[in-house]
């Protein structure tokens, strides 16, 4: 083999895998799609998933299954031998109780 074959070998491999390694005209300016925007978190719904401890769009059933366990955790007549936890404990599940019935409206009218 003479050496200008071999030169023109040696030169045509390179460009031949530099141009496969880089990626086309196409995929050069090629960007992820952007994910919409998060719907803004409404104030007071974001309140009441606050005090039935769950994150913001939790749906009915976390809920209502939350609403359930803080319920029988702080339920008035647990505390029935103390009239002050009792009376905190009423305020409580009225807060819990009101969360629970916004979010069951908010919930099912959308």
């Amino acid at each position: 083999m003479d050496l200008l074959g071999r030169i023109f070998r040696v030169v045509r491999a390179h460009t031949e895998k530099s141009a496969a390694s880089e990626p086309s005209d196409a995929y050069k300016y090629w960007q992820p799609p952007v994910p919409p925007p998060a719907p803004a978190e409404d104030p007071v719904l974001a309140g009441y998933y606050a005090n039935l401890e769950l994150p913001y769009g939790a749906n009915l059933e976390a809920v209502k299954t939350a609403w359930k366990r803080l319920m029988k955790q702080y339920h008035p007549d647990r505390h029935a031998q103390d009239p002050a936890k009792r009376e905190v404990a009423n305020a409580l599940c009225a807060q819990l109780t009101q969360a629970y019935k916004e979010l069951e409206k908010s919930l099912t009218t959308h």
